[in-house]
């Protein structure tokens, strides 16, 4: 009986050290570091442009947030997304009631992500259109001055979480993250 009681004591006591080394790990895994500001940007640049599933999410007049899959264009280096998309689509008449949206990046091979959420501006200038449009969506827009019509994305806070490169939310769940207000 002893000799069972020593040996659950020493199984006791080598559980709540590896519970402790698991919980230290973890810790240290999850710590938020102090990262510089263009690092983040270039991670997150990385990420976007290796990101196979893009969202734009939009809110409409209910309160109730919509995600499509979009095509945006290659982000510019003030980090703003362009998208083409109909005139009279369903996400067009979104951005007129709530230009809140987000914008969602994800590359599943890195298991990395980049959310920015920001205020979207529908832009009809033909400067523009003619600068974000690719010629073989004239089948799909056969009056481009009409029909087509760009959304343009300015950035209030990008927020980024990296298994591969590494970085990732702390103890509070609170993201790294960038706020382009605060610059």
């Amino acid at each position: 009986m002893r000799l069972q009681s020593v040996a659950y004591n020493k199984f006791l006591i080598l559980f709540i050290f590896l519970f402790a080394i698991a919980l230290q790990a973890q810790s240290k895994l999850f710590q938020q570091r102090e990262i510089p500001r263009d690092s983040i940007l270039k991670v997150a640049q990385i990420i976007i442009d290796s990101a196979k599933c893009k969202v734009l999410v939009t809110v409409d007049e209910n309160g109730i947030p919509h995600a499509r899959e979009m095509a945006p264009f290659p982000i510019e280096k003030d980090m703003k997304i362009w998208f083409g998309t109909f005139a009279t689509s369903r996400k067009v008449k979104q951005i007129l009631g709530n230009p809140s949206v987000a914008v969602f990046y994800y590359d599943a091979n890195s298991q990395s992500y980049v959310s920015i959420n920001g205020i979207a501006r529908l832009v009809n200038d033909k400067e523009k259109k003619d600068k974000y449009w690719i010629e073989g969506w004239k089948v799909f827009y056969p009056d481009k001055d009409k029909e087509y019509i760009l959304i343009e994305v300015t950035p209030d806070r990008l927020e980024v979480c990296s298994f591969k490169y590494k970085l990732f939310w702390d103890e509070s769940g609170k993201p790294l993250s960038i706020d382009f207000n605060e610059q």
